[in-house]
C-alpha cells in the first residue's frame, strides 16, 4: 500500500530523479576535462591518459548513482547523491596542473608579481612573513588555512541537519559551481603562486608554529599544485560558504566569518597567495553568491517553478 512507504529522507518530497542542479555541473565538467585530458595524452603528454580515464570512470559512477538513486529512499543512496560531488574536488583540483601546460608554456606569474609591486611598492607575499616572523602569529594564519578545510563539510552536514536536503543541496551546488567555474579559470589563466615562483621553488614548506602548521603541511605538503593562485578559490569558496552559513546554519556562521578574515591575510603571510589573488577571490566569492544564491519565494496566488 502507498501509505506504508517509509518517507523519503532529509525532508524529502518528491524522488531525486535522474537530473539535479549539481549533476549536470559535474557531468560537464567532468565531460570536459575526460576531453581535454584525452587530447593532450594525443599530444604526448605524459599521464593524462590516465587521468583520462580516472574521470571517466568518475563520469561512469555518478551515472550509476544517479540512476541508482533517482526513486530511493535509502538515507545511505540519498547522502550519497548529495556527497559525490566534493568527494571529487580533490581529483580534478590536482589535474589542473596537467591541464594548464595544453594552453601555455609557462605560468603568468610575472605579471601577479609586477601588479603586487606597482599596487603596494613591494612583494606583500615576501615581505608579510619577514617583517612580522611571530611564532604565535603564524600559528593564528596556519589555524584558519587548516580550518578552511572543514567549511565545506561543516555548512553541508549543518544545513542537512537543521533544513534537510534542499538547502544542503543548495549549498552543494553553490559550492561545486564555484570551484568547477575556478578551475576552468585555472586552465587559462594558470599562476603557482609564490611558495613555487619565489626562491627556493620548492613549494609549501613547515611554516613556523606549535600544532596547527604541522596539521596544514600535513595537507599542503604534498597537496598544493603548481597551478590555481589567481584568483584564491580558498578565499572565493570560503566567503561563499560563510554567506550561505548565515543563511542555512545561523549559529555557525560568526566562527566561520572570523576564520575567513584571518585567512585573507593569512595566505599571503604563509606565501601561498599573492595579494591580489585575494582580492580577487574576494570578489569572485561575492559573484558567485550572488549567482546561486536562493531565489525568493514565489508570490502568493503565482506557481513556483521547480528544477
Amino acid at each position: 500500500m502507498a501509505g506504508s512507504e517509509r518517507p523519503r529522507p532529509f525532508g524529502l518530497q518528491a524522488p531525486l530523479g535522474l537530473w539535479r542542479p549539481v549533476d549536470r555541473w559535474f557531468a560537464g565538467y567532468a565531460a570536459l576535462s575526460v576531453l581535454l585530458l584525452g587530447w593532450g595524452w594525443t599530444r604526448g603528454f605524459p599521464g593524462l591518459g590516465r587521468a583520462a580515464l580516472l574521470d571517466l570512470a568518475l563520469l561512469g559512477g555518478a551515472t550509476l548513482l544517479r540512476h541508482g538513486s533517482r526513486d530511493t529512499r535509502s538515507r545511505l543512496a540519498t547522502f550519497l547523491r548529495l556527497a559525490y560531488a566534493p568527494l571529487c574536488y580533490w581529483t580534478f583540483y590536482h589535474q589542473i596542473q596537467m591541464l594548464w601546460p595544453l594552453f601555455h608554456r609557462a605560468p603568468l606569474d610575472a605579471l601577479l608579481v609586477r601588479l603586487d609591486q606597482r599596487l603596494f611598492g613591494f612583494q606583500p607575499s615576501l615581505a608579510f612573513q619577514a617583517d612580522l616572523p611571530f611564532r604565535g602569529l603564524s600559528e593564528v594564519f596556519c589555524f584558519a588555512y587548516f580550518a578552511y578545510y572543514l567549511f565545506v563539510p561543516a555548512v553541508v552536514l549543518g544545513a542537512l541537519a537543521r533544513r534537510g536536503y534542499a538547502a544542503a543541496e543548495q549549498v552543494v551546488w553553490a559550492t561545486t559551481a564555484t570551484f568547477f567555474a575556478c578551475y576552468a579559470f585555472f586552465w587559462l589563466v594558470p599562476t603557482v603562486g609564490p611558495h613555487f615562483w619565489f626562491p627556493p621553488h620548492r613549494g609549501p614548506q613547515l611554516y613556523a608554529g606549535y600544532l596547527f602548521n604541522h596539521l596544514l603541511y600535513a595537507f599542503t605538503g604534498r597537496g598544493e599544485i603548481q597551478g590555481g593562485a589567481f584568483p584564491s578559490s580558498h578565499l572565493a569558496v570560503a566567503l561563499l560558504l560563510t554567506l550561505n552559513a548565515r543563511r542555512f546554519v545561523p549559529r555557525l556562521w560568526p566562527v566561520l566569518a572570523g576564520i575567513t578574515l584571518l585567512m585573507a591575510p593569512g595566505v599571503v603571510y604563509l606565501r601561498a597567495h599573492y595579494a591580489v589573488d585575494v582580492v580577487a577571490g574576494i570578489l569572485v566569492g561575492l559573484a558567485a553568491d550572488a549567482l546561486t544564491r536562493p531565489r525568493a519565494p514565489a508570490r502568493p496566488g503565482r506557481p513556483e517553478t521547480v528544477d
